[in-house]
């Protein structure tokens, strides 16, 4: 590759050696067809690398734009952000006391949750209203009665399923014979 004369130094753009810009002049002189194709190519990977690094820079930039607008909204507002977390904090709080206050008196305390406007409970400065969560779920079991676990209804009972200890014990039949007597006879 040394004594190929398109190797040698300034055949490229802005003297680099062995490009394929310096053999495309050597193709126009009349070294071939082929010469013209790579010159393309090259063309075409140089305008692609260009464009890519352009569009690198940029991203670059407006990386560093951003960094710098959200330090200087965000890093300075301690106040703001102290205030969202207590919100939400507050908001926690309320929904865990909902669903103890409607625990014995809901069927399912998340109907609580999903049918109370939350932020209505919560007292000033992030206090929450007991009275105001118990009222809250009074009320919705007296417009939703159907929610309400149904104080009539006994716990379900499984009965006698024959497996346990016995208060009275009777003796086992002797033959087959006699329990089927005492099966019909009862």
């Amino acid at each position: 590759m040394a004594d190929d004369p398109q190797n040698t130094p300034g055949n490229g753009p802005e003297g680099e050696p062995g490009t394929a810009l310096g053999s495309e002049r050597q193709g126009e002189a009349g070294k071939g067809a082929e010469g013209g194709d790579q010159a393309d190519a090259v063309k075409t990977a140089e305008t692609a690398r260009a464009a890519a690094e352009k569009r690198a820079t940029d991203a670059e930039a407006e990386a560093a734009r951003l960094r710098r607008s959200n330090a200087a909204t965000k890093g300075t507002d301690l106040d703001a952000l102290r205030a969202e977390v207590r919100a939400e904090f507050t908001e926690a709080l309320v929904r865990a006391e909902l669903r103890a206050a409607a625990a014995g008196r809901l069927r399912d305390p998340a109907d609580a949750l999903a049918l109370l406007d939350i932020s209505s409970l919560a007292g000033s400065g992030g206090d929450i209203d007991a009275a105001a969560v118990a009222a809250a779920v009074d009320q919705l079991v007296k417009d939703k009665p159907y929610l309400a676990v149904a104080e009539t209804d006994p716990a379900p009972s499984w009965g006698d399923v024959g497996a346990g200890p016995r208060d009275t014990a009777e003796p086992e039949p002797a033959t087959p014979l006699d329990r089927l007597r005492r099966a019909y006879d009862a």
